[in-house]
């Protein structure tokens, strides 16, 4: 079909035909007429043309990171037994990518190819899609083309960010978990015998291996390997009350269980992760077992919560087989509820870890507002550490690694401004 130009140009042609006869002119009617017929034959380049364009596209990586250049690379082969003309191309594009990315290609010879690229950068998390491709032929003059899609959509995940956080020291054992990635003796009860100690004071009289004993002239305690310090569990609370529309505060805390998850991963743990809307994905361990985490981190949305779910899910949790290691609950403003269900959660988890991403402080709501919503997270912090969990609250602008580290001296770190005590003036 004629372009824009085209039809300006035929049009132009076909008024210089009809003044030339009006008036006799003959050399006028014949540029009219060459012009109509540089049309015809622009339309017939590009229709009737003996090529065969065949395009292949390929997306690298098809994982990556907010910021991270995507290259998207097109293959294009001409199969037919002629020229291609002058190429025009449109891939689609998502709105947080600019909307589309045009760009132009000199023909192809009969049985050539030829190789483009461009690169994207997403600034956040989740799933794009690149595509169609639209492919229009043109006339040297740009008289005609002819379009038509040439690709469908390719698809790539963006991860969330993540930190690099450091497991924090065992309070109980007074030493660092990470050794218990690999085989973690304990006095506790266990699983499998795992090595022999000499006795210290408080060591249960039980564990005595009085064979040792007698051979050593000294008594020597029996230490077995407790399995569940390798297994860990991450639940990202994905209710859209608990962020009360903080689009900040759920991201971070999409963020935050996308650290966890890599620090589980290079610490050899079984990790499992959980929503409270989202059935999560069973226990693995693994690179495989990282990426489904964070392919489901990199689409999770925040759905609301009527009725909620999060009490049934820590109750389905609280009530598995064997004991586990740890438990992260990652939530935006906590609540006197989510102490409650949380605490029982410790008679399976040996650990509980509650980290809030509390949503007046992302927000941009009045300071009254502010003020009541402080209120509540440092009520509901109270509570839950009067019930033995560690707690993190984690304020804009504040790494989850400063306040991961806190933990490890059983400290309560609370993030945000050092203090926010009503000020009547304000009020």
């Amino acid at each position: 079909m004629p372009t824009t130009r085209g039809w300006l140009v035929a049009a132009t042609g076909a008024i210089l035909v009809v003044v030339g006869r009006l008036f006799g002119a003959t050399p006028l009617e014949q540029v009219g007429f060459g012009l109509v017929v540089l049309v015809a034959v622009a339309v017939g380049v590009v229709r009737l043309g003996r090529h065969d364009i065949g395009v292949e596209r390929s997306v690298t990586p098809e994982r990556a990171r907010p910021g991270q250049p995507v290259s998207v690379t097109l293959t294009l082969v001409n199969r037919g037994r002629g020229p291609a003309p002058l190429m025009l191309f449109e891939d689609r594009l998502p709105s947080g990518l600019g909307g589309v990315s045009r760009f132009a290609l000199k023909g192809v010879e009969a049985g050539g190819h030829r190789t483009t690229a461009y690169e994207v950068k997403p600034a956040r998390r989740g799933l794009y899609a690149v595509g169609p491709l639209h492919m229009s032929f043109m006339d040297p003059f740009g008289l005609a083309g002819v379009r038509s899609e040439a690709a469908g959509t390719a698809r790539f995940l963006v991860h969330p960010a993540i930190e690099r956080l450091s497991l924090p020291r065992d309070m109980g054992e007074q030493r660092s978990l990470a050794s218990s990635a690999l085989r973690q003796p304990t006095g506790a009860q266990g699983e499998e015998f795992y090595t022999l100690r000499e006795y210290v004071e408080g060591d249960d009289l039980r564990k005595i291996h009085w064979a040792s004993t007698a051979k050593r002239r000294k008594y020597m305690i029996r230490q077995e390997e407790t399995p569940w310090h390798t297994r860990a569990t991450v639940l990202i609370d994905d209710r859209a009350g608990s962020f009360e529309g903080a689009y900040g505060s759920f991201e971070r805390a999409v963020e935050g269980a996308a650290s966890l998850a890599d620090l589980y991963h290079r610490s050899g743990y079984s990790l499992r992760l959980v929503g409270a809307h989202h059935p999560g994905l069973p226990p693995g361990r693994g690179l495989d077992n990282l990426h489904r985490c964070l392919d489901l981190l990199a689409t999770l949305q925040a759905r609301p919560d009527v009725p909620d779910p999060l009490p049934a899910k820590l109750a389905s949790l609280e009530s598995g087989g064997s004991p586990e290691g740890t438990l992260v609950v990652l939530t935006g403003t906590p609540s006197a509820s989510l102490a409650a269900v949380c605490t029982r959660a410790r008679r399976r988890f040996r650990q509980v870890v509650v980290v809030c991403y509390p949503a007046h402080r992302y927000g941009s709501g009045p300071t009254k507002a502010r003020w009541e919503g402080e209120k509540t997270t440092m009520e509901a912090v109270r509570l839950l550490s009067r019930s033995g969990l560690r707690t993190l609250v984690v304020g804009p602008g504040e790494p989850l690694a400063f306040g991961w580290t806190s933990v490890s001296s059983g400290r309560r770190h609370r993030g945000g401004e050092a203090t926010w005590a009503q000020r009547p003036e304000l009020v």
